[in-house]
């Protein structure tokens, strides 16, 4: 049994000849071009999957080697997880060669065996180099091209693994760096198993809302930040294929919130001196790269079903037509790929994956024995009295000033997504309860932002009916927020 160690990226075709280009920069011991193909077997209930575990024989230079991966560590783009080999005279699997695998209590190999089956095959192109780096460190980089195929379902496979062999990991980091500089790279937190699984089973990802990250009271501050911090960018990362995958704006939208999520996490710990984000200035550069989606989120549903919810407006044709047109304006999916494949926002993930797998957290003795209950509750009051100073505790408000307190409202519940969990969960869903509706009723608000925004360009007697459309909607908002509002200020803290 090795302890696979390994950074992977996805890439293109293109990135092949700059590949190359770069690590003829280093020392490379050897090279090598081979091709693999790789069955991967379960049986027809996906028990082997239930276990955490994924079984292929992978063929090349006239080998057959069987492979058993089980549940490890995956943080961003890094995968750490155990791994069992032998090899095979045939191209069957032979489970009872496994004889260091730990298998759960009250598996009859002997049975399992005979219930598997092929579930997908990876064939691809592989080309390696063994690089030689400070430290007495090796790291072997492997370029893969080909397919994966379940059934008459194919996916194209193009990625770049770094995999450490030996020596001092913060190399293999360094290294990583480099080659996240590359155009064109995404840091990838999926493996090629997992992939073939969703296309065997023909499973289609959703979009999943950004639950409380789960605590107990019996946890230290040090397995708190773990889960954290990996909640959030697991949410990213999850949200981010999906968008790549389906162009969804919806899966953008949670990539936007747990970007903030994960900012505020940094913002609230690093000023308790818990810990040192030095890519802080990078994540607020990317925040701000999704500031358009409340506008895009405003204009995508005055413009739904043709502009249905503007239909009794005069000129209900021409409106629509202005507000596709600001639609047009705004980054397009495309743009958004384009984002997510530069090398600016590879580094920034790479960093953020380099900072959690080498957190000076997870090595302090006190953080690993200090309860978490006390910081949590310091944490939520001192956000609480940040919002009670604010003007959301004001007698009254009127549309501009609970538009401008959206973005201090997010971040004050992003805290209690955070911590509170570790309190009464019927408590804190009262509390939050009406604080969410306020903040529901504001995005709510924001939707007619774009229609006051064309009111300059129109003749008088449409800016009339507009206006008088935009007062009535935004006055029934406007009651309903306040009575809301009250609510929420009457309510005792959980905490």
């Amino acid at each position: 049994m090795n302890n696979e160690i390994e950074i992977k990226l996805l890439a293109t075709p293109q990135c092949a000849s700059v590949l190359l280009a770069r690590l003829n920069q280093y020392s490379v011991l050897q090279t090598e071009v081979k091709t693999l193909t790789s069955v991967y077997f379960d049986t027809d209930d996906r028990q082997l999957m239930r276990w955490g575990m994924g079984l292929r024989i992978r063929s090349g230079d006239g080998d057959n080697v069987q492979t058993i991966k089980t549940d490890g560590l995956s943080v961003g783009g890094l995968h750490q997880r155990p791994e069992y080999n032998c090899v095979l005279q045939s191209n069957q699997p032979q489970l009872a060669l496994f004889e260091e695998v730990e298998w759960p209590a009250g598996a009859e190999l002997s049975s399992l065996n005979n219930q598997l089956s092929p579930l997908f095959t990876t064939t691809f192109d592989r080309q390696t180099w063994l690089v030689d780096l400070p430290n007495d460190t090796l790291i072997e980089v492997a370029f893969d091209q080909g397919s994966l195929t379940a059934g008459s379902e194919h996916e194209a496979i193009c990625e770049i693994e770094l995999e450490f062999v030996k020596g001092d990991i913060s190399q293999l980091f360094e290294l990583a760096s480099d080659i996240a500089s590359i155009e064109g790279l995404r840091l990838a937190n999926i493996s090629k198993a997992q992939r073939g699984y969703m296309l065997a089973t023909a499973h289609v990802q959703q979009v999943k809302t950004l639950s409380a990250v789960k605590l107990s009271d019996a946890d230290s501050t040090s397995e708190c930040l773990n889960r954290i911090f990996a909640g959030a960018l697991e949410h990213w990362q999850y949200h981010e294929q999906l968008f790549v995958e389906q162009r969804s704006f919806a899966a953008l939208e949670q990539v936007s919130l747990a970007v903030q999520m994960l900012f505020q996490a940094c913002k609230m710990f690093s000023e308790r001196d818990l810990v040192e984000c030095a890519w802080l200035k990078e994540l607020r550069w990317l925040r701000q790269q999704f500031a358009w989606l409340t506008q895009a989120a405003s204009l995508n549903k005055l413009t739904a079903e043709r502009g249905a919810l503007i239909k009794k407006l005069p000129q209900q044709r021409s409106l629509l037509k202005t507000l596709q047109q600001r639609q047009h304006d705004l980054p397009q999916p495309d743009d958004v790929y384009q984002l997510m494949h530069s090398a600016r926002y590879c580094s920034l993930m790479l960093k953020i994956t380099r900072w959690l797998y080498q957190a000076k957290w997870q090595h302090s003795q006190a953080l690993q024995k200090e309860n978490i209950q006390h910081l949590a509750k310091a944490m939520l009051q001192t956000s609480w009295d940040y919002l009670q100073q604010s003007p959301l505790a004001e007698p009254q408000l009127d549309c501009n000033a609970y538009m401008k307190q959206a973005t201090k409202l997010r971040r004050n519940l992003l805290v209690g997504m955070c911590v509170g969990e570790l309190f009464d969960q019927e408590l804190r869903q009262e509390f939050r309860l009406p604080w969410v509706d306020i903040l529901s009723g504001i995005e709510e608000l924001s939707l007619f932002k774009p229609m006051r925004e064309l009111l300059p360009e129109l003749d008088a007697e449409l800016q009339q009916a507009i206006e008088k459309w935009v007062q009535r909607k935004e006055q029934s908002l406007l009651d309903a927020l306040e009575f809301s509002r009250q609510q929420a200020l009457q309510q005792a803290v959980y905490w």
